[in-house]
């Protein structure tokens, strides 16, 4: 007895769906494993990310195991657009996943990078001439043309630009409000002419075109600390905030000031510069020097000399602030105060260019200092304020050995005071000599 046409349908066509669907599984993963091993892939992703970046992007051969991926190199080079001169990334990781297929992504659930080398500074090239379709192959309309990352890290990233960079760090990425949440640690970041310092953690979150630095503690060896905030508009500007605590000063000055400024700095510091930077950027804020010492300066040791005050030799600096302004090669400061209670106050301001210095100050001391000091009072020191008798001084010349007219002033007070002392006992001596010579001859002569 035969089976009915419908239940002879359902017996051998079912069956027969689901080894076509199996088929088809399989046939479908084999396709989509070729495609990702082919060259139109490798194009694929090589325009997605350089359009993503505005840049020329270089990808070496593909190599799988299963769905993931690895890839010895990727280079790109920057368009006038782009954020950077050239990005290479070394010895990348990348997990796949066909649970978005049919939504048509590429879903990455997570990329793993060796190194990474960003540099921000750099001539940039020429967008291409002729479009893009023409030059790769064209993609299936059923395969995905989108990519999307889960989440990425990087194990070592070296960030630089033209007097710097930061090296060593490394970074997580997490997608987030249509960007990138990025946390850090680890590693150093160096600019000319200023010690390394070490960071402990960036909190940041990149949305095109910025950066957006929600927090970088970055502290010295010797145990100061500075917290950064701020936004890299990469299309604009960069405007940075620092926070400074307790930071050893004497790293950061010429060496032939080392010896003779010590102490440690707090303050704020912004920094801005336009991007792509043409030009060292502009640095200003105001500073205080906590524990400050102030020493072997050729006025001091003068002052001490004549003083016979030795304290003069080495300033234990009570109080000492400034506001800076620091632009190319030029440092202008002012607002300039330091103290020692009770004993000196210098204030005033001056600017640093090509290593020379030019300053204009008031200098005060204490009436008792001067004690000593023959003549400065009423040649030098003539201004009274404050608790300390004051007068002005410049300071010109070579960092390394800058020149005061306080000096010559008070070796000329010091002289003047002399002679003027001389003339008034040799005037004393010829009185008396008339008084005695004139009392002999009244004894002498009989009136």
């Amino acid at each position: 007895m035969s089976l009915p046409p419908l239940r002879r349908l359902l017996a051998w066509g079912v069956p027969l769906l689901l080894v076509l669907a199996v088929v088809a599984v399989f046939a479908g993963k084999a396709a989509v494993a070729a495609y990702l091993r082919s060259e139109s892939f490798r194009a694929f992703l090589a325009r997605k990310v350089g359009s993503s970046l505005h840049a020329q992007v270089e990808v070496t051969p593909l190599d799988f195991t299963g769905l993931n991926m690895f890839c010895d190199r990727l280079h790109a080079r920057g368009e006038k657009d782009a954020a950077f001169a050239e990005l290479r990334l070394d010895g990348v990781r990348a997990e796949l996943s066909a649970r978005r297929f049919f939504d048509r992504v590429w879903q990455v659930e997570s990329v793993d990078v060796e190194r990474l080398d960003w540099m921000l500074d750099g001539s940039r090239i020429e967008s291409p001439a002729i479009p893009v379709s023409k030059t790769v192959p064209r993609q299936g309309g059923l395969l995905p043309n989108r990519v999307e990352i889960a989440q990425a890290q990087v194990r070592e990233a070296t960030v630089r630009w033209a007097a710097g960079g930061i090296a060593g760090v490394a970074l997580q990425f997490t997608p987030q409000d249509g960007g990138w949440k990025i946390a850090g640690a680890g590693g150093k970041i160096e600019q000319a002419g200023l010690p390394a310092l070490d960071v402990q953690r960036v909190r940041l979150l990149y949305r095109a075109p910025s950066l957006f630095v929600q927090e970088a503690e970055l502290r010295q060896p010797a145990g100061g600390a500075v917290n950064v905030t701020g936004e890299v508009n990469f299309e604009q500007m960069a405007d940075l905030r620092a926070t400074l605590s307790g930071i050893a000063l004497a790293p950061f000055l010429a060496e032939d000031w080392r010896v003779r400024l010590r102490g440690e700095v707090s303050g704020e510091v912004t920094v801005h510069t336009p991007l792509p930077a043409r030009a060292p950027p502009e640095i200003r804020g105001t500073l205080t020097l906590a524990q400050g010492q102030l020493e072997a300066l050729p006025v001091l040791d003068e002052i001490a000399v004549f003083t016979r005050t030795q304290q003069f030799r080495q300033l234990t600096l009570t109080r000492a602030s400034a506001d800076f302004r620091h632009t190319g090669d030029k440092l202008a400061v002012s607002n300039f105060v330091a103290e020692a209670a009770g004993l000196m106050r210098i204030e005033g301001s001056f600017t640093v260019e090509h290593a020379a210095i030019d300053g204009a100050f008031e200098v005060g001391v204490t009436a008792s200092s001067l004690q000593w000091l023959p003549g400065s009072q009423e040649r030098v020191f003539t201004a009274s304020r404050g608790g300390y008798l004051w007068t002005p001084m410049h300071l010109t010349g070579p960092l390394a050995q800058p020149r005061d007219d306080l000096t010559p002033r008070l070796v000329a007070a010091a002289g003047g005071a002399v002679i003027d002392t001389a003339r008034g006992a040799v005037q004393d001596t010829i009185k008396t000599g008339k008084d005695v010579l004139k009392s002999a001859l009244d004894l002498l002569l009989p009136k």
